[in-house]
């Protein structure tokens, strides 16, 4: 366990008090998930390509959403230093989410300046980026205070589960909302309508989490220096090694646009672009891997409190990429399915294949998230997992960024080269194969090489 300033304990909740919190987490996720499918789902970088971002402008977005995590550690230490952690919350969570109505507002506040939304988008979704993490820093270390250890990957499976099903209704409802009303004369009516709905129901989440109970967290002993603190989990081996693991793991997720199983930004971008596939159409593979949420999460949940997150995470790391590999069978082809009509190969081989991926890429998140709960103590926990948080997230960026390079100075196919399936090899084939290396060569053998065991509270 990482060295930690001492601390006096807090007086625990009683069990009804956890139940009850923990429903209302759940009824609170459950309209922020509308926001999360806005956020990260297809709608925003489908809108950034509509208004011609480029694929370095598309790559800077997804590396400041990670360099983002950064903010969690400045966080921290104010939080620790509160008596309470839910006002700050509470007040930076909900400016947050309120600066997601300015893409809503941009095609009718500043219509002629189109050619500076890229960059608008960038500057104001980072600064609510920066304020969500500055949030999740707190939430992270209260949850963490609030669940118990014995039940708490069966928890996060259950939540997880749940959610999904409001993910499934999220894509569908903004796969339509675009559809219905991206035509002239306002061709971008239906992303103001996604974006300013989610904003509202993301508002929405925070005022009901407002509910759930918070344990008082442990009141630090004064005299430990800012660097002492901060170096503190890092001097501890394992803690390390678990840190640049899933450093590595978000670099090769964020490659080619994966948000822990939800394809984002280059995977929905590269269907419309080479396959022509309509937005609901690309809604499917959020759809899909939503489902595989669904029925992965609960089983994922129960073997990591039976098995380990540690052992549960390394099986999903080894299968989840052979499923990834799918995109190297994508076909120009375009095939008939009742009551769909006619849909891209693509959008039907990788909706199949996201109810496995976002199942085991989203249990990876799970695992995280026990895995940082084992491996921080009580004391100094704040800090801690802003340290881990905030590391994968510089480490992530790399996988964002290189991303965006790669979609910029590799053409869009190469006629020469055509994939088994038939489709021309292109940047977004290289996306995936750096993906499945970093994701095998790099993130699974340091979390493999993670000792000694999981300890437990």
């Amino acid at each position: 366990m990482p060295e930690t300033p001492a601390a006096t304990a807090p007086p625990a909740l009683s069990d009804r008090a956890v139940a009850r919190a923990m429903w209302l987490n759940i009824a609170a996720g459950a309209f922020g998930t509308f926001w999360i499918g806005a956020a990260y789902g297809m709608p925003l970088p489908l809108f950034m390509q509509a208004v011609q971002a480029t694929g370095f402008q598309l790559g800077v977005m997804g590396a400041v959403r990670q360099l983002a995590l950064f903010a969690q550690l400045p966080s921290a230490f104010v939080v620790e230093r509160l008596a309470r952690r839910k006002p700050f919350w509470a007040v930076v969570a909900i400016t947050h989410r309120l600066l997601w109505l300015v893409p809503a507002a941009l095609p009718w506040l500043w219509p002629q300046g189109r050619k500076w939304w890229p960059v608008v988008l960038i500057a104001v979704l980072g600064v609510s980026e920066i304020l969500g993490q500055a949030s999740t820093a707190p939430w992270l270390s209260w949850m963490a205070d609030l669940l118990p250890a014995a039940r708490a990957g069966r928890f996060w499976g259950v939540r997880a589960r749940l959610l999904a099903l409001c993910m499934v209704a999220s894509a569908l409802g903004y796969g339509w909302m675009l559809d219905r009303w991206n035509h002239a004369p306002h061709a971008l009516l239906g992303f103001s309508l996604v974006f300013g709905l989610a904003a509202l129901l993301g508002v929405a989440d925070i005022v009901v989490h407002l509910a759930v109970a918070e344990p008082a967290q442990p009141r630090i002993v004064a005299g430990v220096s800012f660097w002492k603190r901060l170096a503190a989990p890092l001097r501890e081996r394992a803690f390390r090694r678990l840190t640049f693991a899933m450093g590595a793991w978000t670099a090769a997720l964020a490659l080619p646009g994966y948000t822990n199983g939800v394809p984002g930004f280059f995977n929905v971008v590269y269907l419309q672009e080479n396959f022509g596939a309509s937005y609901s159409q690309a809604a499917w593979l959020i759809v899909a891997s939503a489902l595989g949420t669904v029925i992965w999460a609960p089983s994922i949940g129960h073997r990591i409190d039976r098995h380990g997150a540690r052992k549960v995470a390394l099986w999903l790391m080894v299968l989840g990429p052979f499923f990834t590999l799918a995109w190297l069978f994508a076909s120009p082809a375009w095939l008939r399915l009742p009551l769909a009509g006619l849909v891209p190969q693509p959008v039907v081989l990788m909706g199949a294949a996201s109810l496995v991926i976002g199942g085991f890429y989203g249990g990876v998140q799970l695992c995280q998230l026990r895995l940082t709960q084992v491996f921080t103590g009580t004391a100094g926990r704040t800090v801690a997992m802003a340290v881990h948080w905030s590391s994968v997230g510089v480490i992530g960026a790399a996988g964002a960024l290189a991303g965006g390079w790669i979609k910029d100075h590799f053409p869009h196919a190469w006629s020469t080269h055509l994939l088994p399936g038939g489709a021309p090899f292109s940047y977004f084939q290289i996306l995936i194969l750096l993906h499945v290396v970093i994701a095998w060569g790099i993130a699974l053998p340091l979390l493999r090489s993670v000792r000694p065991p999981e300890p437990r509270e």
